[in-house]
């Protein structure tokens, strides 16, 4: 979900007075991205650089922060101790799309809190069935999704979670044949996969064969394979502006829930990112499969902001399950559940969650069979109950 990480050695930053310096350089070089053309996209908006819009809104990746003072908590990083400046571009302060989306005004206090201490890129687990990716598994029965012991959970809020006996409950939706179930939206549509290295340093793409858009097109064939009705909205919400993506997904999940009432989940699809102070980028991927699968981290937000968000728990009992099933078919595809302080519009049905498919240093390839692998998952769980 990343857009663009900058790496600044601690040497070189001296306080906050360097965040407005390393703005200002982005800015100057804002012409040289947009020379490049709509294959690879601008990385920031020289026409409005006020501090809001350098703030990263994203998710977590690496945990490599720790908040220690409220600034720390409104930047997102801490000033003495960054590893990175700027991560992403944040798309809940943009003033010019307020008006035309009021329905989204309280998105925009959803300033970053970064993730806890614990967060943490884990290696992935060597499956003891290497070839489930050419003979898969067959979905687990409802019972052995409904028992689980020890699934992983990053938690960036201040709620105290039992994922364990949340898995055990039923959900409150279930599938019902000739209606859509499913919404599938991307807030950051142009994220694609840098492994394939045809993006540049900015992994965005107009081309709709190689960005997310691909990655919900699998998604969306393999819940229908399994019966359950799927919507696929392929609206661009990042681009010309990616300022105000959450606002504009906002409205294209509203407009869907009132055109398909039956709809009860909607799985915002991103692909995560982020760069170490080598330059190299995060590859994940679940290890020993064949053909090779990138990993998957699902994303789950609360109210911890002061925004309401009745169905958070609702959500975290969706992605339990559906985390559940995967170690169950795909020992080593998940990540461990990344619990936040923001909502990310998932307050709209109670099975909304982000999907981060692969990051930026997997290839499309890796990231399409691993959200092939996350999507039959996701079957399971619905099936399931």
């Amino acid at each position: 979900m990343k857009f663009k990480t900058i790496v600044i050695t601690k040497k070189k930053l001296t306080g906050f007075a360097a965040v407005l310096a390393a703005a200002g350089v982005l800015a100057g070089t804002a012409a040289y991205f947009k020379a490049r053309g709509a294959e690879v996209l601008p990385v920031f908006n020289a026409d409005k650089p006020n501090y809001e819009e350098i703030l990263d809104e994203g998710l977590s990746n690496g945990g490599e922060f720790n908040i220690k003072s409220f600034i720390t908590k409104l930047l997102g990083f801490d000033p003495r101790e960054p590893e990175t400046i700027l991560k992403e571009f944040s798309p809940v302060m943009d003033d010019s799309t307020a008006a035309e989306y009021p329905q989204d005004t309280a998105q925009a206090a959803e300033v970053t809190a970064e993730p806890a201490e614990n967060t943490e890129v884990e290696e992935p687990v060597s499956p003891e069935n290497t070839s489930e990716s050419i003979s898969d598994p067959p979905l687990p029965m409802p019972e052995q999704i409904r028992t689980s012991t020890g699934l992983s959970v990053n938690n960036a809020s201040s709620y105290s979670v039992d994922v364990d006996r949340m898995c055990a409950e039923n959900l409150t939706f279930s599938n019902t044949a000739g209606e859509p179930l499913v919404l599938i939206v991307h807030t950051h549509t142009t994220e694609c996969y840098d492994g394939d290295q045809m993006a540049g340093e900015t992994e965005r793409t107009t081309d709709d064969t190689k960005n997310v858009i691909e990655i919900g097109n699998v998604i969306q064939s393999v819940l229908e394979e399994n019966g359950i009705g799927c919507v696929h909205d392929i609206t661009y919400h990042d681009y010309p502006s990616y300022q105000g993506s959450y606002t504009r997904a906002l409205s294209t999940i509203q407009s869907n829930l009132g055109q398909y009432p039956s709809i009860k989940i909607v799985l915002d699809v991103h692909r995560d990112a982020f760069i170490y102070e080598d330059g190299t980028k995060l590859k994940v991927d679940r290890a020993g499969c064949d053909p090779p699968a990138s990993q998957v981290m699902l994303v789950a937000g609360t109210d911890s902001m002061g925004l309401s968000h009745d169905n958070w728990r609702e959500n975290l009992k969706f992605a339990a399950k559906i985390q559940n099933a995967a170690q169950i078919m795909y020992p080593g595809l998940m990540r461990p559940i990344n619990l936040r302080t923001e909502r990310f519009n998932m307050h709209m049905t109670p099975g909304s969650l982000i999907m981060e498919v692969g990051s930026n240093g997997n290839t499309l390839a890796e990231a399409k069979e691993g959200a092939r692998e996350a999507a039959r998952a996701v079957a399971a769980a619905v099936l399931s109950g």
